[in-house]
């Protein structure tokens, strides 16, 4: 990733040179930042506009669903999942409840500005197998989400049928031949170089949803509602 990363650091003339460090996060002038991809993820934003523009009004539920292979460890799938929830309807998550079963885990959350989601996080899928999540905000005025009308999977824009049955979904011409996820990682760090002040409000989202987590994982232990940072 780092080698698109300077791609992009020197074709914008960013402000700062930025380093992907081993333990996920990236270097910039000293100081480590953390990345936050789905922040810089099309469908996430298009969702965050949504509901920032009062498009879709009110909003009722929220439901978000994640499936991924087995041995995904589910408190750093929990830990991307409030990021979009936070990120999407532009809140914090004040308190939470979470269950858990055999490679399962879900939670209940409800944010600063009233909106409640269910969590479903599941670590069942077969080594190879891609992937499988959908975010859906109910509100008084329809539906939003994040996946095209009445499809339950993600979808490709090319299929190959045959032996090979391959799929392709390259829609970055600068980024090309990156994952999904790698892409959406580097610009994140890019965004982070070009514009220092974006630095420190990463820094303290990515603290707030830490504590939503390890209120998640006390609430497992006493099965009762608990406040972040209680």
């Amino acid at each position: 990733m780092q080698k698109g990363l300077d791609l992009l650091l020197k074709k914008y003339s960013a402000a700062d040179k930025a380093t992907f460090t081993e333990d996920g996060f990236v270097e910039i002038c000293g100081e480590k930042y953390p990345t936050l991809p789905w922040e810089s993820e099309r469908r996430f934003i298009e969702l965050r506009n949504l509901v920032l523009s009062g498009r879709i009004g009110n909003m009722c539920t929220y439901r978000i669903g994640h499936t991924a292979k087995k041995g995904t460890n589910l408190y750093g799938l929990l830990f991307r999942e409030i990021g979009i929830l936070e990120f999407t309807v532009n809140s914090t998550v004040k308190e939470i409840f979470a269950i858990a079963g055999n490679n399962t885990l879900n939670c209940i959350a409800e944010t600063e500005n009233g909106c409640v989601c269910t969590i479903e996080l599941g670590a069942t899928l077969k080594a190879g197998e891609a992937d499988v999540d959908k975010h859906e905000i109910i509100a008084d005025n329809g539906v939003a989400c994040d996946r095209a009308v009445d499809t339950q999977v993600p979808q490709s824009s090319i299929y190959v049928y045959g032996k090979n049955g391959a799929t392709y979904l390259d829609t970055d011409a600068e980024l090309y031949g990156y994952s999904e996820i790698e892409i959406n990682t580097i610009r994140n760090a890019f965004l982070l170089a070009s514009k220092p002040e974006t630095r420190e409000a990463a820094a303290d989202k990515y603290e707030h949803i830490a504590k939503v987590v390890m209120a998640a994982e006390k609430s497992l232990e006493t099965l009762e509602n608990v406040k972040v940072g209680g």
